[in-house]
């Protein structure tokens, strides 16, 4: 018969895929908001404002140098929900290692919030970048609770 799961364990699951789902939105919004977060990214960018005020968006667009912001959310959302999978087997199965990569996970969520906040992007984005902010902390909390620790070490 197979062990119980902590709550703190099964929390943080749950918060590891609430995390991947608010990441599969971002991605959603990335290709709905794409010319605005362009937009937001040439604000900052001489060359870029100089090809916007050249050729409009559809120049910026086409640009070498502007970067393809939904290939990059939709490679970013794939790797993130194939870990999740991946982890998800692991801390379940007690191994301590996976706790590690899941704090791992949620720093990486931390910085990817700070950078949209810090970054002037449409209000959602912001929003959005809160909720990481939330979860993360969530995700922390859950894993380095005593209960977690205690079943990691039984297994």
């Amino acid at each position: 018969m197979a062990r119980q799961l902590p709550g703190s364990v099964v929390n943080s699951l749950r918060v590891m895929w609430a995390t991947v789902a608010v990441a599969a939105v971002i991605t959603v919004l990335t290709w709905w908001r794409s010319d605005d977060l362009l937009l937001a990214w040439a604000a900052g960018n001489p060359s870029a404002q100089t090809t916007l005020q050249d050729g409009g968006i559809e120049a910026l667009r086409a640009s070498d140098s502007a970067p393809d912001f939904v290939a990059i959310a939709v490679v970013a959302w794939s790797i993130l929900a194939l870990l999740a999978l991946v982890l998800h087997a692991f801390l379940a199965g007690g191994h301590g290692w996976a706790r590690v990569m899941l704090l791992a996970n949620a720093l990486t969520a931390v910085l990817v919030a700070v950078t949209c906040l810090v970054n002037d992007l449409p209000p959602v984005f912001d929003v959005l970048a809160g909720v990481l902010l939330v979860l993360s902390v969530a995700q922390v909390f859950f894993l380095w609770r005593k209960d977690t620790s205690a079943y990691l070490r039984e297994v």
